[in-house]
């Protein structure tokens, strides 16, 4: 039986921590499937950027990232998910069932590994007890790797224009979006500030 591994994220863009999760992901396991998070979400300062304009930078991203490298053709799968869990609800099972079902009918596995930076306890908070014990999570620090960077760090480095902080910490896909041509991009960024 093939090893899955998932990472999900909203990716509100994606940078470089979010591809050294998923290459992490894919030295342990044979596919790795990421879901974009709050598909439905956007026009606010927290998830600024539509999922039409997520997806194909993502896909882009990490097209550009790992054709490159020996890793399988289809090895990664890339899928989005509407966001039902609210942020203030750290016990929303609903939301794992939900997560879970997406991995099971996507991938055909029931056990996987689950890869997050985000604080555990939340991330185990979704899962009932039975689906706790078919996945294995797989938590990372983000204070440990690339000095906390996340996407409001590149957020707040769009709205400053800091290309070269965007040019150092995202692929190339984000720079081209937001920096050089991409200038009308950031306003979506800056209106929901």
């Amino acid at each position: 039986m093939e090893k899955v591994g998932v990472f999900l994220s909203r990716m509100q863009p994606i940078h470089n921590a979010h591809l050294w999760m998923i290459e992490n992901a894919l030295k342990e396991n044979d596919k790795v499937l990421v879901i974009i998070g709050s598909a439905n979400k956007f026009g606010t300062e927290r998830n600024p950027l539509p999922i039409d304009m997520r997806k194909p930078m993502v896909e882009n991203a990490i097209q550009e990232y790992f054709g490159s490298k020996n890793y399988p053709k289809h090895s990664i799968k890339v899928i989005t998910l509407s966001d039902w869990s609210s942020e203030e609800n750290n016990d929303d099972k609903e939301w794992g069932r939900l997560i879970y079902y997406n991995v099971v009918g996507n991938m055909g596995v029931r056990e996987f590994s689950y890869y997050s930076s985000e604080n555990p306890k939340i991330i185990k908070g979704w899962f009932e007890e039975e689906l706790i014990q078919r996945i294995n999570f797989r938590f990372f620090s983000r204070e440990n790797e690339f000095n906390g960077l996340s996407a409001t760090k590149v957020r707040e480095a769009i709205i400053r224009n800091d290309d070269e902080f965007i040019r150092k910490n995202c692929p190339k896909e984000v720079f081209e979006t937001f920096c050089n041509n991409g200038l009308k991009n950031r306003s979506k960024i800056k209106e929901n500030r």
